[in-house]
């Protein structure tokens, strides 16, 4: 089991989640995990072991470490990684705009969605483009940056004031 955890720290060091076959096939191991579920609770068990994390897909069970990776980033990598883009960025954006934040679009330039300057480009028209993502706006700044909000929490008047707000407007 050892060798097995050390895999799976040192992919969530590199921000991956991996399942039980990835992580067996990395170690080079003859295993079978036929219940991930079973095989977590009992690793866990074991203080050392505390930091492992599963996490349910839609069709398979990953794991990853706490010690490397926060539950909101693996949900996130999880989303991006099952092929439901533009559902987790929406859920992104939103939890951010009820703090009352906007989300610069180059955060979508990092890791776990990584997109091209491309992309990035083409987002607002593919988010808008969504069902899922109806309440999802977009705002420039007058320096040009993109900003990503949730109409739910924030107004378009509001979004454009925080688009080109200057924290050192005030400061002597």
């Amino acid at each position: 089991m050892e060798s097995l955890v050390d895999f799976i720290r040192l992919l969530s060091e590199h921000g991956r989640l991996a399942t039980a076959n990835q992580v067996i096939a990395i170690a080079g191991l003859e295993l079978e995990i036929d219940d991930p579920e079973a095989a977590y609770l009992k690793l866990v068990e074991d203080i050392q072991y505390k930091d492992i994390k599963l996490m349910d897909g839609d069709s398979q069970s990953y794991f990853y470490s706490d010690r490397y990776i926060v539950d909101s980033y693996a949900k996130q990598w999880l989303g991006v990684n099952e092929g439901k883009l533009a559902f987790t960025m929406a859920e992104y954006i939103r939890r951010y705009s009820a703090l009352g934040e906007l989300v610069p679009e180059d955060n979508f330039s990092h890791a776990p969605y990584s997109l091209s300057t491309a992309e990035l480009k083409l987002l607002p028209t593919q988010l808008g483009e969504s069902s899922h993502c109806n309440d999802i706006a977009y705002q420039k700044g007058k320096d040009g940056a993109g900003y990503y909000y949730s109409l739910q929490h924030i107004t378009s008047t509001y979004a454009q004031v925080l688009a080109n707000h200057d924290p050192f407007e005030w400061s002597v």
